[in-house]
């Protein structure tokens, strides 16, 4: 992981599964079943069913594996998420998974731990950089599936390709552009603010495929995005210190 480097996700896979100790133990390791459920009932106790698919939940603890591979010897990780359910519990699952892994990497190799000091961040004015500017952001592309018979990624791509074809442009408030800016200064702003001299500090973010569909489009040099150029579940978006995106790296269950 390179000096300065953050990576925001998309949130695991969208959707409902009510929780079932028993499902859960059937298709998870033992270590990362008592982890889900740790982490259900200690951040979201009310929950019966959660905003995430089995395989999103899956996906998340992945995510959180390849998060922790990639961590330096010594770091520190700071997290933050959009305020929205499934992009709140992606998180806890991802840094949760992290937490695990530490612990049963330095039981097995010792003198040569790897420690992940962790720091959420919940600042209101921060975690709404992260959140849809309305709820009407969404509606475009979700109205495109219901009334075309699209999947979402067919959707997305379509509403990307829409919304910054329409000129003049339509309400500032709901356009991806904005998301996509208010992305970049979210990783600006934590890289001012948090900073340290003796450790790398490493930001992670879970948030939404608007924002982070735009930032890709806008990437890849406006042309007109497909399906495959659509956020996938847990998929990593890497930037630099600046906030312009690097690369992208999916998560495999």
């Amino acid at each position: 992981m390179s000096e300065g480097e953050s990576i925001i996700v998309r949130h695991g896979d969208k959707g409902k599964w009510k929780i079932d100790e028993q499902e859960l133990r059937a298709s998870l390791a033992p270590e990362e079943a008592e982890l889900v459920l740790s982490v259900l009932k200690s951040e979201f106790e009310e929950l019966t069913e959660t905003p995430l698919k089995l395989e999103g939940i899956k996906r998340s603890l992945r995510l959180g594996d390849a998060l922790f591979e990639k961590l330096p010897e010594r770091s520190v990780l700071v997290s933050i998420d959009s305020g929205k359910d499934r992009a709140q519990l992606t998180r806890a699952l991802a840094t949760a998974r992290i937490a695990q892994r530490e612990a049963q990497y330095n039981k097995e190799h010792g003198k040569d731990a790897k420690r992940v000091d962790m720091l959420q961040v919940d600042e209101k004015e921060l975690v709404k950089l992260m959140a849809d500017s309305s709820d009407k952001t969404w509606t475009p592309f979700a109205e495109m599936m219901t009334r075309d018979g699209i999947s979402e990624a067919e959707a997305v791509a379509r509403w990307l390709n829409e919304m910054n074809r329409m000129v003049p442009r339509t309400d500032p408030a709901i356009h991806p552009e904005e998301s996509a800016q208010r992305y970049r200064q979210a990783v600006r702003t934590l890289r001012e603010r948090i900073t340290s001299d003796k450790v790398p500090v490493v930001l992670f973010g879970a948030g939404h495929s608007g924002a982070l569909g735009q930032i890709r489009y806008e990437k890849l040099g406006v042309r007109p995005a497909t399906a495959e150029d659509a956020p996938k579940f847990c998929e990593m978006f890497m930037f630099d210190a600046e906030g312009n995106l690097v690369k992208t790296e999916g998560v495999e269950v």
